[in-house]
């Protein structure tokens, strides 16, 4: 062959690829493997995240207001009390031993004072008769003042008397109320969620950080709450009456729902995290049961743009977003529209979104489907490419042999 008809042979050759090419990429180049869904309504339910503990509603710290060994001990940890209910005793003598001498000095002042106001009575009665034997000349001025100075300092010593027994009065009814102090009955009804003194042991009156000054704790576990910290960007769309489910740290795989009660209206400041608001839901009493004072928990709170009723949406992977040109204007959202092999580009128009699933207002109808994966297709994605469904990889079953 010579070489003019080589080279002809090999530019058809390159001519004939070169068409193949073409026409690949007129029809689309290849087909891409995707995960098509078809587009359903679904109710969508924003939630906000946070963090925090279980707590009881009524949950009241005992101490003890006055100082005394701990003689009897009626309760345990977790046991249920009735409000009234005696939980424990201190060692009474002492304060005892104070009652039972005010009480002997107080008769004593009594018995004092019945004999000082007879004196006083004869005392007055001899002043008054002498009053009239003066008015007559028969005693004299000197004999006259005498029984007048005596008359009135039996009145002084009786007063003084009598005030010294109002004194001792006091001090008697401030020793029995400290001898009723060491009786320690229970304020609610509830159960012992914390024991923390033993017979034996000093219990002393409430003091930070001095050992003996916690003795129990009662709570009342009908009622059982979550309190969590809602970032600062968060909580203006948390309302009491919301709904959330609260998960604790030693039930991961189960949930139980709640309704926020309160929204504190001052920050609290965390390490690390910034402000917070604490905010209190309330668990239904069925979950109480389960749970304790101080399980780490977190919450999802439903927020107030729940949809009420099902609306069009789309898996949130499914939805690019592209930033718009104009700076103040939201970023541009799409997905692609499968039909007919082929991937369609639409601009949507988006509105809330929870975990899930974004609501579409515009530019989708349930029923068309959509491509939702995976993320590194969907990402390169261009316009009128041709696509078909991924196959779906099941697991093989796990095979346990005998030994």
């Amino acid at each position: 062959m010579s070489k003019g008809g080589k080279i002809i042979i090999v530019a058809a050759i390159v001519l004939a690829l070169a068409g193949a090419v073409a026409l690949k990429k007129m029809r689309g180049g290849d087909v891409k493997e995707v995960e098509i869904q078809t587009v359903a309504t679904h109710v969508i339910t924003p939630t906000i995240l946070a963090s925090g503990s279980l707590t009881y509603q009524t949950e009241i710290r005992m101490v003890s207001e006055v100082m005394g060994r701990v003689k009897s001990l009626y309760v345990k940890e977790g046991d249920l009390v009735k409000q009234g209910d005696v939980l424990l005793r201190l060692d009474p003598a002492t304060t005892q031993a104070q009652v039972d001498a005010l009480e002997a000095g107080l008769r004593q002042s009594k018995l004092a004072i019945d004999r000082q106001r007879v004196a006083s009575d004869t005392l007055e009665t001899k002043w008054k008769r002498y009053q009239q034997l003066r008015q007559s000349g028969v005693v004299d001025a000197n004999t006259y003042d005498d029984i007048r100075s005596q008359n009135e300092q039996s009145k002084v010593e009786l007063n003084s008397s009598m005030q010294m027994a109002l004194q001792t009065e006091a001090q008697l009814k401030q020793a029995r109320e400290q001898l009723a102090k060491t009786v320690l009955q229970a304020p609610i009804s509830g159960r012992v969620t914390q024991l923390t003194i033993k017979v034996g042991e000093t219990a002393v009156p409430s003091v930070t950080s001095i050992a003996g000054s916690d003795l129990l704790t009662i709570a009342d576990t009908s009622n059982l709450y979550a309190e969590v910290n809602v970032n600062e960007t968060d909580v203006a769309r948390v309302v009491p009456g919301q709904t959330a489910k609260i998960v604790p740290a030693a039930f991961s795989e189960q949930s139980w729902e709640g309704t926020v009660e309160t929204v504190a209206v001052s920050p609290r400041q965390i390490a690390g995290q910034g402000k917070s608001y604490p905010v209190k839901i309330r668990l239904k009493p069925s979950a109480t049961l389960q749970f304790h004072t101080g399980m780490s928990c977190r919450a999802e709170i439903a927020t107030r743009g729940t949809s009420a009723d099902a609306v069009v949406a789309v898996p949130v992977q499914a939805v690019k977003y592209e930033e718009s040109t104009d700076r103040d204007a939201p970023a541009k959202s799409s997905l692609f529209v499968v039909k007919d092999g082929r991937v369609k580009q639409r601009t949507v128009e988006t509105d809330i979104a929870d975990d899930m699933y974004i609501s579409v207002q515009k530019g989708l109808a349930a029923g068309e489907q959509i491509v939702v994966g995976p993320a590194r297709v969907l990402r390169f994605m261009r316009d009128g490419e041709r696509v078909k469904p991924a196959p779906v990889v099941e697991e093989a079953p796990v095979t346990v042999k005998s030994p």
